[in-house]
């Protein structure tokens, strides 16, 4: 199945047409003036456990969105750090986030979209907005990048260009902890699943960035994962995990391939295996969760 969005981070060309690439270090680079390809960043209503890598990522995001109390979240680090970020929308049912945080973002020009929906979560709810024509019209007619205030550069506001269309989608990297409830955990990585089966939402690839870990869901068939080393940002820990059902799987790039390999909860499944590449290749069966551990943690 080939996933629609941005084609620079999605599929080769050439002879391995059918290999998709995926960049996870593309986003966690610090260096303004090497801008990746447009994504947008949902916060959750979880704690920003890395300020500094949480920055690093909404830096040169295209938009960023709150999850309903993932605007509490946002306040607390702009009270506890000199900097701040100003999101473009809040969605959700807002039965989590605080009356006097809404009206603060609000005054600075966040829009605050409210669905009372109770069969969706407010990650769901983020996703399908930013594939509504509504959100699409507001984004690529403005195209405002949110303004990152600091110390060194105060109450400064960047235009971003896109040569974007109406029809094109954005990566999607959601930020939050895996840690706190597990049911919540869960949660989020059932999204990586359901984002592909929900038809109102479109969006290209979605990231799930942990304080130590950065995952996302390997598609059936042909994956390279570039983890370029003399980038420092991901480390050498990876971890294939069979989440919805069996697959079998082969790896290049490890230091423990494996080629036509079973994997299944309750039988045998990768974890703590290293890269020992500069690209992993992993064919699979079945989608798999595929994780690997970040650098740039403090």
């Amino acid at each position: 199945m080939s996933i629609p969005g941005n084609p620079d981070s999605h599929t080769s060309h050439g002879p391995e047409s059918t290999t998709k690439i995926w960049r996870p270090a593309t986003y966690l680079h610090a260096d303004l003036s090497h801008p990746p390809p447009p994504y947008a960043v949902i916060i959750l209503n979880q704690p920003i456990e890395n300020p500094r890598l949480f920055v690093q990522v909404c830096a040169k995001a295209s938009l960023v969105l709150a999850a309903d109390g993932g605007l509490n979240r946002l306040r607390h680090l702009s009270l506890h750090h000199d900097i701040g970020i100003i999101p473009h929308a809040v969605c959700g049912d807002m039965d989590s986030v605080r009356a006097d945080v809404l009206e603060h973002y609000s005054n600075l020009g966040t829009k605050v979209y409210k669905d009372p929906d109770q069969y969706s979560t407010d990650l769901t709810k983020c996703l399908r907005h930013l594939s509504s024509p509504e959100w699409k019209q507001y984004t690529f007619r403005h195209w405002e990048r949110y303004r990152i205030l600091s110390p060194q550069n105060r109450d400064a506001e960047v235009a971003h260009q896109s040569s974007l269309s109406l029809d094109a989608t954005l990566d999607v990297l959601v930020v939050g902890s895996l840690g706190g409830r597990a049911d919540q955990a869960f949660s989020f990585i059932h999204h990586l699943y359901a984002v592909h089966e929900d038809p109102l939402i479109r969006c290209g690839d979605v990231y799930l960035l942990a304080p130590e870990s950065v995952m996302f869901l390997l598609r059936e068939g042909r994956n390279r994962i570039l983890t370029p080393v003399a980038t420092s940002l991901l480390g050498e820990n990876v971890g294939i995990i069979p989440v919805a059902r069996p697959a079998v799987i082969s790896t290049r790039g490890l230091e423990w391939d494996v080629q036509a390999w079973k994997t299944e909860f309750g039988g045998q499944v990768s974890t703590s295996n290293h890269v020992r590449s500069e690209s992993v290749d992993v064919t699979t069966t079945e989608r798999v969760l595929f994780t690997v551990e970040l650098c740039c943690v403090d």
